[in-house]
């Protein structure tokens, strides 16, 4: 499985200056967090974001004795940063991502607002599949605030051996929801691959290796989603 999830940032210099910025804050024990700059073009860089956590592990004895242990754990984020919307990429990112927000808003002098993505999230696995990329069906939808009757919601969802936008469709005629997650099959060569898409600018591929030519069009579509969501 793997994991991405994008934020709307707008970098306030050239991606070189900002690799360089992120540079001089590199990982070292003393401050248990830092930056490693793994490779930096015009146009992006990519970078991993490391802390380091400590805690102690409690565990009771059958004789009611507490046995405690330390133990150290660090904590990698991988991001790509781009010059282009949305402008921030997160791979196989951790339950919390605020130290890594934190550290870039310093690394740029706090010049910049790094927010979630809110977009059609239907539209954008309809502009993927567009691309031409890779052929695709969607079968899977969750539905959320699916209006049952006034004061009672929903939350469904629907599964097929095909495309099930028309099945959506008849379930949700005249009523009031929102579609939270699509699930993309992907045909040959991509055979057993499946991605899900959210409206919170994330998808996740059911395969760990996952080629480029797939990402690059998802980008692409993603930007074109969140175009889309700000001109309504």
């Amino acid at each position: 499985m793997k994991r991405f999830r994008w934020f709307k940032v707008e970098w306030p210099s050239s991606i070189r200056t900002l690799a360089k910025r992120i540079a001089k804050r590199p990982f070292n024990e003393e401050s248990g967090h830092g930056f490693f700059v793994d490779r930096v073009r015009d146009d992006f860089l990519e970078a991993r974001y490391v802390e380091k956590i400590e805690y102690t592990d409690i565990v009771t004895d059958p004789f009611g004795n507490e046995l405690k242990f330390d133990r150290v754990e660090f904590r990698h984020t991988i991001f790509r940063a781009s010059s282009f919307s949305p402008g921030l990429e997160l791979i196989d990112p951790p339950r919390s991502v605020q130290a890594l927000m934190n550290r870039l808003s310093e690394a740029v002098d706090f010049e910049v607002a790094i927010t979630p993505v809110s977009l059609d999230v239907l539209k954008w696995a309809t502009l993927f599949q567009e691309s031409g990329s890779v052929s695709a069906e969607i079968d899977s939808l969750q539905i959320g605030a699916l209006e049952i009757e006034k004061g009672i919601v929903a939350k469904v969802l629907v599964k097929g051996h095909r495309d099930v936008r028309a099945a959506c469709d008849v379930l949700t005629h005249d009523r009031k929801f929102s579609i939270e997650k699509v699930q993309l099959r992907l045909a040959n060569p991509y055979r057993k691959t499946t991605v899900v898409l959210s409206g919170t600018g994330a998808a996740v591929f059911s395969s760990d290796t996952l080629a480029e030519e797939l990402l690059s069009p998802l980008r692409i579509a993603l930007t074109g989603a969140m175009q889309l969501a700000s001109q309504s």
